[in-house]
């Protein structure tokens, strides 16, 4: 019996295969595939992104753009995947049919990573687990992707940890992202439990450790199949739910009032109170044998903005008022500007999508409807990957920054939400010069250990 159903499943397996032309897609219980992206070229052996749970492994051959676009797509899907009661470990019994199902406010696997707050306390961080993901409220107090950077580190210390751009990057530190109602965009960064099981058994979450680690190992190097997830994050007010609740990944978070800022330009902080907020930007950066720097993967709601020159009338952007006179990605200044006034933004030129990935983005958001054709996640679009085309292994790189860059390519990708002010800047630029502070030994492209506090 059991090999007549193992025999039924590929001969399934099959007929979807040979399906061809249809707009229609065959699609079973728990996984959406489509014929179409059979035809995009996701690389050889590889089987196209389908909805799932499972994460994708990295036996796919790295080649050419098209593959990685792929590659990245997998990741979403099942990143997005919703989390069991265990942190980081998807609901295997959830069905591709309700996927991205409107008004399921539980966390997606990704979002029960511990957060980079969890993991650098002043104690060792506790295990952690979603034993009650239905009433899952987040914590989330940043208001840009920088302000996990200590502002008690030294300006020259942090010019020779983030190389030249530090200047652009501090100034975007202590800016602010407000959407067309006013809101503040919020931000969060995370690690998957291969990448936080390291902080935590290595203690690295202790400067001093974190010295002595770096010193003995020639920098810290973090283990394969480490994900770092970085998102965005706008308020849905509640009055505005129901309108939005269709087109958004909506998660419950307790969010706090800003009082105003310090002479470090870091928000005072006052009362925290529950508010919806809806997904807007999402970076998800893994390390995997064939891309030791890291592939860098980047993801925005399709409403955000649109690209300089390409403007939309027929759609209501969440960043960009077509009336507005404002100068385009100009940084607000704290103590200056309201924190309620839109930031008018635009997809700077150099950055626009791809056409090849545009018609990615369609095929997966086709394939995504026809597994659920509620799903929010058609609303969501890959923006570009950069990888590296001729990787280095740790062993054979440096152990003083700058890194090797390992061809990183494109040059140029970045998410409106959250390089809003530094568009034109190369992300590598920056990530491989990522240090330790009390010693010059380098932290393998990332600034995480940023956030541990020097004694």
């Amino acid at each position: 019996m059991r090999t007549l159903l193992f025999s039924f499943f590929l001969l399934s397996l099959i007929s979807i295969s040979c399906e061809s032309g249809k707009k229609d897609k065959k699609l079973n219980s728990r996984i959406g595939f489509s014929k179409e992206l059979d035809d995009y070229g996701c690389g050889a052996f590889c089987d196209p992104p389908s909805v799932g749970y499972q994460l994708t492994d990295d036996n796919c051959l790295h080649s050419d753009q098209n593959s990685m676009n792929c590659f990245a797509w997998k990741n979403f899907l099942a990143l997005n995947w919703i989390a069991s009661d265990q942190r980081g470990i998807p609901d295997t019994t959830a069905l591709a049919s309700d996927y991205g199902m409107p008004g399921d406010y539980k966390p997606t696997v990704w979002e029960s990573y511990l957060s980079i707050n969890d993991v650098f306390t002043a104690q060792q961080p506790a295990q952690w687990s979603l034993k009650s993901k239905s009433g899952y409220i987040k914590y989330i107090n940043e208001i840009n992707k920088f302000t996990d950077i200590n502002v008690n580190i030294p300006k020259p210390k942090l010019r020779a940890m983030l190389g030249g751009n530090v200047d652009e990057i501090m100034q975007a530190k202590g800016a602010w992202l407000t959407d067309q109602s006013g809101n503040i965009v919020w931000y969060e960064i995370r690690m998957n439990n291969i990448e936080s099981d390291f902080v935590r058994n290595n203690k690295l979450y202790n400067s001093e450790n974190l010295n002595a680690f770096a010193a003995k190992n020639q920098g810290v190097w973090l283990p394969m199949e480490s994900i770092e997830i970085k998102a965005a994050w706008r308020v849905i007010p509640e009055n505005q739910l129901e309108s939005l609740k269709d087109f958004y990944k909506i998660s419950m978070a307790m969010v706090p009032e800003i009082k105003g800022f310090d002479k470090n330009n870091q928000p005072i902080y006052g009362k925290y109170t529950q508010k919806y907020l809806g997904l807007v930007g999402l970076h998800i950066i893994r390390k995997t044998s064939q891309s030791p720097q890291f592939t860098w993967m980047t993801f925005e709601h399709i409403n955000n903005a649109p690209t300089e020159g390409q403007v939309d009338p027929s759609v209501n952007y969440c960043f960009y008022n077509p009336k507005s006179k404002d100068k385009p990605n100009q940084s607000p200044v704290p103590g200056k500007d309201s924190l309620n006034k839109p930031v008018q933004v635009v997809r700077i030129a150099n950055n626009a999508i791809t056409p090849e990935i545009q018609q990615l983005n369609k095929q997966i958001q086709s394939m995504i409807r026809a597994s659920n054709p509620k799903s929010v996640w058609q609303y969501y679009q890959l923006v570009n990957v950069q990888w590296p085309e001729n990787p280095v292994q740790d062993k054979d790189n440096k152990n003083t920054p700058p890194l090797r860059d390992g061809g990183i390519k494109p040059k140029n990708i970045a998410n409106v939400t959250m390089e809003t002010y530094i568009q034109d800047k190369q992300c590598m630029d920056c990530h491989k010069n990522a240090s330790t502070v009390a010693t010059k030994y380098p932290t393998d492209y990332s600034f995480i250990f940023l956030k541990v506090k020097p004694k």
